[in-house]
C-alpha cells in the first residue's frame, strides 16, 4: 500500500489562501490562525486572522451549518470615499452558504467603528460593491460575540478534528424518532462510548440532529431536543 493510500498518514494542512498576510507581531495585529475544514473543499486549512475578534468571527461562521466555504481577507474592492476619493478595502472574511448566497464581514472593534466612523465608509463600500462580489455587507465587532457561544465553536472545531464515523452514526440512530427533551448523558447512556460519544452529540448539535442552546457552554447535562435534520 502506498502512503497515498494509507488514510493514517499524516498530511499537513494547505496553506492560507490569504490575499494578505499581517506580520507576525506589530502594534496593531497578533496574527493566528485556525484550522478548518469546509464542506467546499473538504481538506484542512489554516484560516488566518489578526486578532482574537477576527478569530471568534472565524470560529462562529464554522460552526454555521449552512456554511459552504470562508475566505480569509478576499481580494480587495474599489470604493469612492465621501469626498469623491477612489479607495479600496479587503473585507476579514468572504462566508458563501449553501443556498450560494455570500457575505463580506468587516471585523473591526467597536470603538474603532465610533472613532473611525466606518459605518459611513462601509455603507460607501457597500454601494460600489462590484457585481457578483457578495449579496450581503456585514460589520461586526465584539458586541456581535455571545461569549459562550464562542467557546462552543472552537470546542467544535476541536472535536472536529477528531473525526469518528461510527460514533457519528450511532448518535445519529439515538436521534430517530426522539420526541422528548432529554439531557445529553440520558441520550448517551444506552451507547456507553464515554467521551467519543459526546464530541459525537456536539456534532450532532452543530450539523442540526439536536437542539440545544449554545449560548451556555455545551456539557454532559445540556438539554437536547429533536433537530430540524433529524434523520
Amino acid at each position: 500500500m502506498s502512503k497515498d493510500d494509507d488514510d493514517d498518514f499524516y498530511r499537513p494542512p494547505e496553506p492560507t489562501t490569504a490575499g494578505l498576510m499581517f506580520p507576525a507581531r506589530s502594534k496593531f495585529t497578533v496574527r493566528g490562525f485556525t484550522l478548518a475544514m469546509t464542506p467546499a473543499e473538504m481538506y484542512w486549512r489554516q484560516i488566518i486572522s489578526a486578532s482574537q475578534h477576527e478569530r471568534a468571527t472565524c470560529l462562529l461562521a464554522l460552526a454555521d451549518p449552512n456554511l459552504w466555504n470562508l475566505h480569509d481577507q478576499p481580494r480587495p474592492v474599489a470604493y469612492i470615499d465621501a469626498v469623491g476619493r477612489q479607495r479600496t478595502h479587503r473585507f476579514d472574511y468572504l462566508a458563501e452558504y449553501r443556498d450560494g448566497s455570500k457575505v463580506a464581514m468587516a471585523v473591526k472593534p467597536a470603538e474603532r467603528v465610533e472613532k473611525l466612523n466606518f459605518r459611513s465608509t462601509l455603507t460607501a463600500i457597500r454601494r460600489d460593491l462590484p457585481k457578483g462580489f457578495a449579496d450581503k455587507v456585514c460589520l461586526i465587532t465584539e458586541r456581535n460575540h455571545h461569549p459562550k457561544e464562542v467557546q462552543n465553536a472552537e470546542l467544535l472545531n476541536f472535536f472536529r478534528r477528531c473525526p469518528d464515523q461510527e460514533a457519528d452514526e450511532l448518535v445519529a440512530d439515538c436521534t430517530i424518532g426522539l420526541t422528548d427533551e432529554l439531557s445529553i448523558g440520558e441520550l448517551l447512556d444506552p451507547l456507553d462510548l464515554g467521551a467519543r460519544g459526546f464530541r459525537a452529540a456536539f456534532r450532532a448539535i452543530y450539523a442540526g440532529l439536536l437542539q440545544a442552546n449554545t449560548r451556555e457552554l455545551i456539557s454532559i447535562n445540556t438539554i437536547v431536543a429533536p433537530g430540524k435534520d433529524q434523520p
